[in-house]
């Protein structure tokens, strides 16, 4: 046993080593550096879990014993007890370990992979950009606290460390540029900018954004002023008024009066789910339902979080033993489900089920309903959809409920566009599609805004946006939050060149637990929710609630949900593929333990680059299909299943699967 006042030094932080306390540097790889690390990085750690974790194709007695053995060869070859063992495990007190270090800096574990141990790397993977996270939000506070006090010379030291650890983030060039300029070299301070002005366009194509060419040229003409707190006038929510829907509140008012189903289409970003709410707000309100991305192909996943939203509504509703009964096959706190569906006549009682339990929400005051996002939908809810409404009088004057549908222009699937065509063709529904603002719609909503933009530019805002108001809001956040509110001294707008670019410009300025927690919502894409996140990324619950606050300040996130589709797919490409492969993969893990629908998580599996893990749960995906009476759908699983199977190796097993599809989607004949 070694002398526990004699410190051994173990460096996790750059190239991993170990060093004992008279100076040798004993080779530490491999499992050992893996409990040694776990051990750092997570404090004490029961034996099953650590076990698992390295020995994870082995059953739980055999990986303990495998970790018994392995920490009497680590105390033999140490000539140490480094771990203080247990039922519980932890490092020994003599281990000094350098990420409790505030001012080390380094990768963890650099150059450090397990290839054979696919959760141990991505374990890894998760506390490299925890603790990346963590450094900066800890060296950007101590660099704003000494630059505030005056110490200059101090806080630039901080801010080569936060550089160092993101070279491309403009918040830290900044930092640097200012300080330069404060302790009297503003060269110095004009040379960083080009430096990373250029490290940006060789990075992503970017110019630097609005607020670090401002820097630059106050810095220029040697106007700055010592750093101060944002004014809370930059934060400030913008909420866009609705101008320029004056036809087509008309037209859905005609359908409106007339019983028929309302449908909005349009480009992203052009305002139909703003306009479906506003319309229902000025009709007396009501509920709105979602489809989801990662809906199609799940039966009646859409339905299952529609039908759950309208019991959560109406808690008390009456409804018969059957009704509830056939209802437990999408919900299933409902108790258990009944056999599975085989013919025609047991679907048209699940279908009528659905009939009576909305019909009677809406005897209880439902009257009004939004569907947004119907290109999401799966098609079992669509169709499932059409017969229900048919079959409580859609397109009745004298029918008690309205509602309205909402869908991207070109993004409806053809079983999709047919059952609207159908519905439209029949009389049942009235298409309302919306247009891009008009330059004086645009000038209008400028106004509204009180934009900080000359007027004189207001006819390149508009040719800028293309009218398109979700863009509009974007540029008058991203000027708000410039600091620009005299708006730009010469030029042309201060922006980036697409919608993406100016939303990615705003999530920039998100700290890395914020931005950490929307990329885990966006990769999870759809029913997630805080504690969802949280286990997703592997932080404690209340820091990611501290996270999604500042999300929902920033009006990235509302509620469970992302502020639009354009946000959420800006935050997925912004996210790099091993982070974004690592997320899909703990979420496939999380959504497992939430005994979420197989095809989910297969698909997360899949695009973790686990086709292995992926394989046997598009397989049960294909059986659920088969119980659902959703023989497209099974066969379109099985051809997923065939595909990973063949990725992983398993040729057989892909043309055993690939044959079955085949058979369930050729025509019998006759």
């Amino acid at each position: 046993m070694s002398d526990s006042t004699r410190t051994w030094r173990l460096t996790l932080l750059g190239s991993p080593a170990l060093q004992a306390p008279e100076g040798q540097r004993p080779r530490c790889e491999g499992k050992m550096l893996a409990v040694l690390a776990h051990l750092a990085l997570e404090g004490p750690t029961s034996r099953t879990q650590l076990a698992g974790r390295l020995w994870p194709e082995t059953g739980e007695s055999a990986a303990r014993n495998n970790l018994v053995h392995l920490l009497r060869r680590m105390r033999a070859q140490l000539g140490a007890e480094l771990v203080q063992a247990g039922d519980v495990l932890s490092l020994a007190p003599e281990v000094e370990v350098d990420v409790r270090d505030t001012r080390a800096t380094g990768e963890l574990l650099e150059g450090v992979t397990w290839p054979e141990l696919p959760e141990l790397g991505d374990w890894l993977l998760s506390w490299r950009e925890r603790l990346s996270g963590e450094r900066g939000a800890r060296w950007r506070a101590e660099a704003q606290r000494l630059e505030d006090a005056g110490r200059w010379t101090e806080a630039l030291d901080v801010v080569g460390r936060l550089r160092g650890l993101d070279p491309t983030s403009e918040d830290g060039l900044r930092r640097e540029m200012r300080l330069h300029y404060l302790l009297g070299d503003p060269a110095r301070a004009q040379a960083v900018y080009e430096v990373g002005a250029q490290r940006l366009r060789n990075a992503f194509g970017n110019e630097p954004l609005p607020e670090t060419q401002a820097l630059a040229r106050d810095i220029g003409r040697g106007t700055l002023v010592p750093f101060a707190a944002p004014k809370a006038s930059s934060r400030q929510n913008v909420e866009p008024p609705l101008v320029g829907r004056e036809e087509a509140w008309a037209q859905m008012e005609a359908a409106w009066a007339a019983g028929k189903g309302i449908v909005l289409t349009g480009e992203p970003g052009v305002g139909k789910t703003r306009l479906a709410l506003d319309f229902l707000e000025a009709h007396g309100g009501g509920m709105r339902f979602r489809g989801c991305l990662g809906d199609a192909g799940l039966p009646y996943a859409t339905h299952s979080r529609t039908y759950r939203q309208v019991l959560a509504a109406y808690p008390d509703l009456d409804l018969p033993d059957g009704v509830r009964e056939e209802l437990a096959r999408i919900l299933p706190h409902l108790g258990p489900a009944p056999a599975p569906i085989t013919d025609e006549t047991q679907k048209t009682r699940f279908w009528q089920a659905k009939t009576d339990a909305l019909g009677a929400a809406i005897a209880r005051g439902l009257h009004r309903l939004v569907f947004d996002d119907t290109q999401f939908m799966d098609e079992a809810s669509i169709e499932a959809g059409a017969f229900v409404f048919a079959h409580l009088g859609w397109g009745d004057p004298a029918a008690d409920y309205r509602t309205i549908h909402c869908f991207r222009k070109g993004e409806l699937s053809p079983m999709q566009q047919g059952v609207l065509g159908a519905m439209v063709g029949a009389g049942l529904v009235a298409l309302v599609e919306l247009e891009p603002l008009n330059a004086g719609a645009v000038e209008q909503l400028v106004r509204e805004l009180d934009l900080p933009v000359r007027g004189d530019l207001v006819p390149a805002l508009a040719r800028y946006t293309g009218g398109n108001p979700l863009l509009l809001l974007e540029t008058a956040r991203s000027l708000r939050e410039a600091g620009l509110e005299e708006g730009p001294a010469q030029g042309g707008l201060p922006l980036p060149d697409s919608a993406g670019q100016v939303i990615a410009s705003r999530l920039s300025r998100l700290s890395p637990g914020a931005l950490h927690a929307a990329r885990a919502a966006a990769v999870l894409g759809s029913d997630f929710d805080l504690e969802l996140v949280a286990q997703v990324l592997g932080a404690p619950l209340l820091e990611t609630a501290t996270a999604w606050e500042e999300l929902e300040t920033a009006q990235v996130v509302r509620s469970q949900g992302f502020e639009h589709d354009l946000i959420a797919d800006a935050v997925l490409s912004g996210v790099p593929g091993a982070v974004r492969r690592l997320l899909h993969r703990s979420a496939a893990r999380t959504l497992t333990s939430h005994h979420s629908p197989p095809a989910r998580i297969a698909r997360h599996w899949r695009e973790g680059g686990e086709p292995r893990e992926a394989a046997p749960w598009f397989v049960r995906a294909g059986e659920e299909a088969r119980a659902a009476y959703r023989f497209g759908e099974a066969a379109a699983h099985d051809l997923e299943a065939a595909a990973a199977f063949e990725e992983a190796g398993q040729p057989g097993e892909a043309g055993r699967l690939r044959e079955r599809a085949h058979t369930a989607l050729t025509p019998r004949a006759g």
